[in-house]
């Protein structure tokens, strides 16, 4: 499954909607196990906020929480997602990257090298 990363912006919060957000989407431990990431960005007029999941139910589920600890409707927050392909889950450390679809053999010594006795050419 693909990586899928979530741009959320609210715009024009008051400082009660801005700390009620702050609290209801935290950046340490506290934020839900499929969220691998997660950071606010505070502009002058906006509320940023950037995550990464490994799931997507899981983060519709979150999001829907949000918006109902905040009080917003269906059009709040602006949105953009997109995926990224499962390699780069690598640098997140919660979670392992998918198996090699083919292993790779380890490399044998020349003495353990069978010898073919079949005629070339």
């Amino acid at each position: 499954m693909s990586l899928l990363v979530l741009h959320l912006r609210w715009n024009d919060l008051d400082a009660e909607r801005s700390a009620l957000l702050a609290d209801a989407l935290p950046e340490d431990d506290g934020r839900p196990p499929r969220c691998l990431s997660r950071r606010h960005v505070r502009h002058p007029r906006a509320l940023m906020v950037y995550e990464v999941w490994d799931d997507g139910p899981a983060a519709e589920e979150e999001l829907a929480r949000v918006r109902a600890v905040v009080g917003a409707d269906h059009e709040e927050p602006q949105r953009v997602v997109f995926s990224v392909p499962d390699l780069f889950a690598a640098g997140f450390p919660t979670r392992e990257p998918a198996p090699a679809a083919v292993p790779i053999p380890a490399p044998r010594s020349p003495a353990e090298t069978p010898v073919s006795l079949a005629p070339v050419g």
